[in-house]
Parts: structure tokens; C-alpha cells; sequence
């Protein structure tokens, strides 16, 4: 018969703690079995101080712990009785790698304890301090007595392991020292005895420390049912056993005995070898003697050479040995650091700690870029990465996106109106348009000199496409017609339309009367705003409240706040001042970035990485939300995307192409 749990946390922790202290529980089905992990985590009298300085390598601690338990009863093909030794030679070498990369500050005040149900067994195994107490039927049980060796073992810090069965209506209190410290063991049994609910039992034993402000507690409670709900009854048949194992190299019985065996016979072996070598040197010693002794003398500058060639090209030998043996030694310690970077992201990965993942993963990779390829480790290593980073890239490859026209003329941005788009070579001044209508692209305005057209914007129907010229005026293009009307425009003081025009982008907010035109200007590190009215367009205005240094920024988005992208990064602005806002990382890191695109109502931010032949989308939270990527990518120069629709149009190249959102 298949055990339920049902399961209670106690996790108490305030600003003046002294030791550190966390938990981890998860419960997931593998092959058709309910596996329950459990793990407790206290690095005890750290000092206040030194508590905050060092939480992160505390945290790093519990994901490394929490990473490579969960890891081995994931990647199990079968979940049996061996998977949980297994895991903890995983937790073992996971902490001896991180406690020879570096000072383990958490060594000597670790207590922990790692523990997991399954196919209704439960497995334990503690070290320091830690605690685990079975209630069965009015009998208490301390599961960890005996588990913690007297010494504390960096490579091997969980030293021995107790499995046993569980049956209905136990219940199981698992925590960390200090709960002993301030209870004592018949107040926990009152708690694991007691006719309440788990709720209830875990309120009550909350409320018995809640005036204690400088410990943390961190702990469970659950109970074994079979029915709908938990009953507290006498339903077991006697205690059950629990058996104290060691992990894998300490077991004993048959496997020791062939162990012993095999070494009685090795013993053998080498004494016999040892032997026959020896009477071989001896033999060659007595021969170069005796042929001394009957051959001539010229033989003996013979036999000189060959000891000198010999000798030097021994040393030369034992110097590539050498050589290769560092060599070998660097790759071990190499791949040592990559495994360790993997381990830790992928415990980073369990938390959802997506920020931390991605750049461990870029640590990892640049460290795998350093590998020899002809390394053992590195493919598997490979594998691995390959294998988180497709869990935080959010990459979706899109094979076949329809490509709309080509372009003769290869725009460098694309301006949308309801009728089509403008496509404007910013460097050259051409431009061709294409047309929703007949589904073609065509040049434009071809015996006209164009040149000094600078931004271009479309600002509705009563404006139409609007361009700032590098001579100072602003005016309206009839497609139509192809003629350019001029539009008044109010002079300012601070800046000329002509120093707009060979600004970096100008983005609209809103169309026709009532909106205006956001412009980034990277000399003079300023954002200017112009009202656009009926009949004309006010004097530009400084927009930016606080001093910004936009001399690397390259492309702007609006949406009420003002996105500004750079080339690693995008820095948010509302009202002129700018905000604490960040994007997650992606993988790989984004450090090339050409374009931003969002317009109001639209949910998300569309990052141009041409470089990586990608479009990243960030929700306006920063989050990463999806990667686009296509063999098609590979020149992307401008993107503009309809959410209502669920369309988006990319330039790559000289071809616009149409993606499907939905």
C-alpha cells in the first residue's frame, strides 16, 4: 500500500541571527514512484557580522547540496534502494570539489541533514549536529544517532546513511541543532505525539520560539497516511527497522571479503613480479661484466656512447613525462572547475535563480573554450552545458519565416504605417516602400536627391511619414506624389532640426495632433522631446531631468517610459529620471546589440543581437521571455511587432520577412 505525506515547515529566521539556516523540499514522481527530497542546511555561530558578509557562500552551499541530490534521482533510470548512496557520493564530491577551490568558511559549523521517501522508505544521512526523530506509536527514535563521525571529513562529509520503512500514522521531525539547544526532547515528542493536526503541531512549536530573535530554526514535520486525510492512530505494526549503512567504500560483508581477497592475490602478484625483476637485473649486471672482461677495449667507447645516448634521452623522456603529466594535471583541474560551475547552475537552475544560471554558464563555457579538444571530460562536459543552457536560453529556432519582398535598395530601418512599411537607407538617403496592398516592394523618389534626409518617423494619417533633413527643416513625404511639403517648426535656442537629423533615432509617441517625437542625442547626452501640433511642431525640449552619459547608447523605445539601449545592456527612464530597472542575462551574454523595439499597449521589449542572429524578448519587468533565432538572421538591421495581430516583421538584409507570434 502506497504512504501519502503530508508535510509542515518550520522555518524561523530575523536580521539578528547568529547561525545561518535554510530548507529545501520538493516531491515529484519518477517512473511511476512518489519520491520526496528533503534537506536542512545550518552553518551555526557564524556571528552576525560575518553572517551577512558571507550569505552568499552559505546559499551557493545549499544549492550545490540541494543540486546534486536532486540531480541523481532526476537522471536515475530507476529510482531503488541504491539511488540514495548514489546521491550522496554525488553531495561528497560536490563539496570536497568546492572545499578545495576555495576557503570553505562553513566547514566546521555544517550541520546538515539530506534525506528522501520513496516507494514508502525513507533514507537519512546527517552530518554535525543535525537532527531526525521517528514517532511511532507512542515510541520516540532518534534516526541520526551514530550518522555524524567524531571529525568532520572534507571529503566526505556525509559519512554514513539509515534506511528503513515507513508506516501509516508515523511521524518524522527532521531540523537543525537548535532546536535542541532551546527544546527539549520530550517537549518535541509532545509536538510529534500530540491528537493535532501537522498544522496545528507546527503553529504550536513556532509559537514555543518565536522570542528567541538571534537563532535560526529550520525544519520539517510530516506524517505518513493512507486515506484521504491524516489520521493520528496506532495503525503500524511495530517499530521498523532502520539499518546504519556507509556510503559506497565502506560497505562490509561479502563485498569487503572479495575486496580482501582481490588484495591477497594483487600482494602475490606484485611480490612475484618484484622477484622476476629483479633476478633479470641481476643477470644483466653478471653479462655486461663477463663481456668486458673477453672483449677488446674498443667496445668499452661503444658501449659509452650508447650509456650517453641512453642517459640523455632518458632525461628527455622523463621531461615530456613530465610535461605531459602537468599537462594532464591542468586539463584534470580545468575540467574540475567546469564540472563544479555545472553542478552549482544547475542547483542555481532548482532554485530559479535563472540570473545566477546564465552567468555560471558563461563562466563555464569560456572555461570549456580553454579545454584541449582532445580532452576526455570535454564532451560530456559539453553535453552538460548544452543541456542548461537550452533550460535558461528560452531559444526558439524559427526555420521558416515567410519572407514578405525584397528590398533593391537595403534599408537600414523600416518605418510602419497601416499601408506598409518605409524602407530607409539611413546612409545613403534611398528608399523604397512596400505595400500591404500589393504585396510588393518598389523603389522610391529615384531622380531625387535624397541625401539629406536624416530620422525618419511616421506620425499618422494627417502627417503621414515625416523627416528631420540634415539642412534644418522638417518635412512631409506624399508617397504618392513623391513630393516633400515643409512643416514649421518652432527654433530652439539649445539645438538645431539639423543636428536632430544626424541624431542617433527618433521615435514617435502617439500620431498626428497631440503627439510627440523622442530624439537621442549622443553628443550631447540628452533626450529631446517636441509637441507635435496641428499645424506644427514646438521647440525642442530637454526631457532628461538628471545627467546621463549617452555617449554609447544607441537606439531608443518608447512607451510613455523611455527605453535606451546600449550595447550590453537597457536602461530604463520615465519622467526624465532614471529608474532601478535591469535586464536578466542571456545566453550568450549580450554584448553587441543594435535595436529596441516596444510601442504603447505592447507587452514586451524586441532586442536586434545581429551578431548572435537573434531577437531577444524581455517582458518590461526585464525578464527573458524567449529567443528567436533563424538561419534567415543574418544581417538584422530593424524589427517592428504587432502583439494585437501577433506578427512580426523583421529586415534582415535587403528581405523583410513576417514571423507568426501565434
Amino acid at each position: 500500500m502506497k504512504l501519502k505525506l503530508n508535510i509542515g515547515q518550520v522555518l524561523l529566521t530575523h536580521q539578528e541571527d547568529e547561525n545561518f539556516a535554510s530548507v529545501y523540499e520538493e516531491s515529484f514522481s519518477k517512473q511511476g514512484v512518489n519520491v520526496d527530497l528533503f534537506v536542512i542546511v545550518e552553518v551555526a555561530e557564524v556571528g552576525r557580522e560575518h553572517l551577512h558578509s558571507r550569505k552568499n557562500d552559505y546559499e551557493k552551499l545549499c544549492r550545490l547540496i540541494v543540486g546534486a541530490l536532486k540531480k541523481i534521482y532526476i537522471s536515475s533510470q530507476i529510482v531503488g534502494p541504491d539511488t540514495f548512496e548514489t546521491a550522496l557520493a554525488s553531495i561528497n564530491a560536490a563539496l570536497a570539489r568546492a572545499g578545495t577551490r576555495e576557503k570553505a568558511a562553513w566547514m566546521r559549523g555544517l550541520n546538515a541533514i539530506v534525506g528522501a521517501v520513496s516507494s514508502n522508505d525513507l533514507s537519512l544521512s546527517a552530518t554535525g549536529n543535525a537532527i531526525a526523530i521517528l514517532s511511532r506509536e507512542g515510541q520516540i527514535t532518534q534516526l541520526t544517532d551514530g550518522l555524524s563521525g567524531e571529525k568532520l571529513k572534507p571529503t566526505k562529509i556525509f559519512a554514513n546513511f539509515t534506511t528503513g520503512g515507513l508506516v501509516a500514522s508515523d511521524r518524522i521531525f527532521l531540523g537543525n541543532r537548535e532546536f535542541l539547544n532551546y527544546l527539549s526532547v520530550d517537549r518535541l515528542r509532545e509536538f510529534l505525539e500530540s491528537d493535532q493536526s501537522l498544522d496545528e503541531a507546527c503553529s504550536e512549536l513556532i509559537s514555543s520560539l518565536a522570542e528567541v530573535r538571534e537563532r535560526a530554526f529550520a525544519g520539517y514535520i510530516f506524517e505518513t497516511y493512507t486515506g484521504d486525510k491524516p489520521v493520528r492512530a496506532a495503525l503500524g505494526a511495530g517499530l521498523g527497522v532502520f539499518k546504519k549503512l556507509a556510503p559506497a567504500g565502506q560497505r562490509s560483508g561479502r563485498g569487503l571479503k572479495n575486496f580482501q581477497n582481490f588484495l591477497e592475490v594483487a600482494g602475490y602478484m606484485f611480490v612475484s613480479l618484484f622477484s622476476t625483476i629483479g633476478r633479470g637485473i641481476k643477470s644483466l649486471a653478471k653479462f655486461i661484466a663477463h663481456f668486458f672482461r673477453v672483449r677488446p677495449k674498443k667496445y668499452l667507447f661503444v658501449a659509452i656512447a650508447v650509456v650517453i645516448v641512453l642517459f640523455f634521452g632518458s632525461i628527455a623522456l622523463a621531461s615530456f613525462r613530465k610535461s605531459r603529466s602537468q599537462t594532464r594535471q591542468q586539463e584534470i583541474s580545468l575540467a574540475g572547475q567546469i564540472d563544479a560551475k555545472l553542478n552549482e547552475a544547475e542547483g542555481a537552475l532548482i532554485y530559479k535563480d535563472e540570473n545566477k544560471t546564465t552567468a555560471l554558464v558563461a563562466d563555464a563555457e569560456k572555461l570549456l573554450n580553454q579545454l584541449n579538444r582532445d580532452s576526455t571530460e570535454k564532451p560530456k562536459l559539453a553535453e552538460r552545458l548544452l543541456s542548461i543552457k537550452g533550460k535558461v536560453s528560452r531559444e526558439i529556432e524559427i526555420e521558416n519565416p515567410t519572407v514578405l519582398s525584397h528590398f533593391a535598395i537595403v534599408p537600414t530601418e523600416i518605418v510602419y504605417s497601416p499601408n506598409g512599411f518605409l524602407g530607409f537607407n539611413h546612409n545613403s538617403g534611398r528608399l523604397a516602400f512596400y505595400d500591404f496592398r500589393e504585396g510588393k516592394a518598389r523603389p522610391i523618389l529615384e531622380n531625387q536627391n535624397t541625401s539629406s534626409l536624416g530620422q525618419g518617423i511616421y506620425l499618422g494619417s494627417t502627417y503621414g511619414y515625416v523627416f528631420f533633413d540634415k539642412d534644418g527643416q522638417l518635412k512631409k513625404l506624399n508617397l504618392d506624389n513623391g513630393e516633400f511639403t515643409a512643416i514649421t517648426a518652432a527654433a530652439s535656442a539649445d539645438i538645431s532640426l539639423s543636428d536632430l537629423a544626424r541624431a542617433k533615432s527618433a521615435v514617435p509617441l502617439g500620431e498626428n495632433q497631440g503627439s510627440r517625437l523622442y530624439v537621442l542625442d549622443t553628443r550631447g547626452n540628452q533626450i529631446w522631446r517636441l509637441r507635435v501640433n496641428e499645424t506644427d511642431v514646438a521647440a525642442p525640449e530637454r526631457w532628461l531631468k538628471t545627467e546621463a552619459n549617452l555617449a554609447e547608447a544607441r537606439w531608443l523605445a518608447v512607451d510613455g517610459a523611455v527605453f535606451v539601449l546600449y550595447g550590453d545592456r537597457l536602461d530604463k527612464y520615465f519622467n526624465g529620471t532614471k529608474q532601478n530597472w535591469n535586464l536578466a542575462p542571456a545566453a550568450p551574454k549580450l554584448d553587441n546589440a543594435q535595436k529596441v523595439f516596444t510601442r504603447p499597449g505592447n507587452q514586451n521589449l524586441y532586442i536586434l543581437d545581429p551578431e548572435n542572429q537573434r531577437i531577444l524578448i524581455y517582458d518590461k519587468a526585464g525578464n527573458l521571455e524567449k529567443q528567436f533565432t533563424s538561419g534567415k538572421f543574418r544581417d538584422l538591421s530593424d524589427v517592428y511587432v504587432d502583439e494585437t495581430a501577433g506578427l512580426m516583421y523583421v529586415l534582415s538584409g535587403s528581405d523583410l520577412l513576417q514571423i507568426n507570434l501565434k
